[in-house]
């Protein structure tokens, strides 16, 4: 669980099952969760054209993808917004269904702190970390599947 920059929001990721749950809360000045992989991986992604999520919740909500071709911790994000799959529920009302959400590398749009950046190049054989973000409201996400496209 961790909130950020003071806010009251949180959230917590299982590694185990893949599941993200949260609660936004503008409280503080707050309003988002995220959550990241540290940059200790490389993948060399010069033959793939983007990314593919497999989603189990979100319910159609807005989300944010950022992916890092660098190590420096506030260097250049590659950022995609996309909206979670609207899933049918079961009859319990959790969500039964998979949904898939495509990340293409040429959509990305590169950012420092959420400001464009211009002239920058994707180093696709250099990808070392993953983000998610949700602003507003709140979030429960079954991170099924991260697979190279």
């Amino acid at each position: 669980m961790c909130s950020v920059m003071g806010g009251a929001s949180e959230s917590e990721f299982d590694v185990n099952t893949g599941m993200w749950r949260g609660t936004v809360t503008s409280a503080n000045n707050g309003g988002f969760v995220g959550i990241r992989t540290t940059p200790s991986f490389l993948f060399n992604m010069e033959n793939c054209v983007g990314i593919e999520l497999k989603l189990k919740g979100g319910n159609g909500k807005r989300f944010k993808a950022v992916i890092r071709d660098s190590t420096d911790f506030n260097g250049v994000c590659w950022t995609t917004s996309f909206d979670a799959p609207k899933l049918f529920g079961d009859f319990f009302g959790g969500s039964t269904s998979v949904g898939t959400v495509k990340i293409p590398f040429d959509k990305q749009i590169p950012t420092i702190f959420a400001r464009t950046v211009p002239d920058q190049q994707f180093k696709n054989d250099n990808l070392v970390g993953l983000q998610l973000a949700y602003s507003k409201v709140c979030c429960l996400m079954h991170i099924l599947h991260i697979a190279k496209r």
